[in-house]
């Protein structure tokens, strides 16, 4: 690696690391998990230099990666979890450590146009950032915030119309 690509990848990790590591401390619970975490993203962001330097949004790209790795993670622990735990038949009850959401876009309404679903999946699912929604639709941030504040408003609307208290 050039000196060029060292300090790129420098202020990136400056930039980015503390907030996956704070979202790797939230998911998983877990200091030295989440160590690893960006420790793996930023080694996956070195394995694919040419690709991320050539990214419209190398910080969006290693937050993503870190999402990947987080889930990952937390599979891998419940799978181990499983195996290392013996049933025990007289369990009436099994607890779950977290509550079970299903996909936002299983639950939103049938009324909502494509564009709509999408804007508030990026949003509120996958947990996109308003400038990243935007350059992803090659539109302004303002035009993306206005968007996403009709959809909100038709979404509100479509369930009160589904539900009516």
């Amino acid at each position: 690696m050039n000196p060029a690509d060292e300090a790129w990848v420098q202020r990136l990790f400056e930039e980015n690391a503390p907030l996956i590591y704070q979202v790797a401390v939230r998911r998983l619970g877990d200091e030295e998990g989440a160590e690893n975490i960006v420790q793996e993203a930023f080694l996956a962001l070195v394995e694919k230099l040419d690709t991320v330097r050539t990214h419209p949004n190398p910080s969006g790209w290693l937050l993503k990666a870190a999402q990947y790795l987080i889930l990952q993670a937390i599979r891998e622990s419940g799978k181990q979890n499983a195996c290392e735990t013996p049933l025990d038949k007289s369990v009436q009850q099994i607890s779950i450590p977290f509550s079970y959401a299903p996909p936002l876009g299983e639950v939103l309404p049938a009324g909502l146009t494509r564009r709509e679903r999408q804007l508030l999946i990026w949003r509120y699912e996958e947990e996109l950032p308003y400038a990243e929604i935007a350059s992803r639709l090659k539109i302004p941030i303002m035009t993306c915030r206005t968007q996403m504040f009709r959809a909100r408003c038709r979404c509100k609307t479509l369930w009160a119309q589904e539900d009516p208290l």
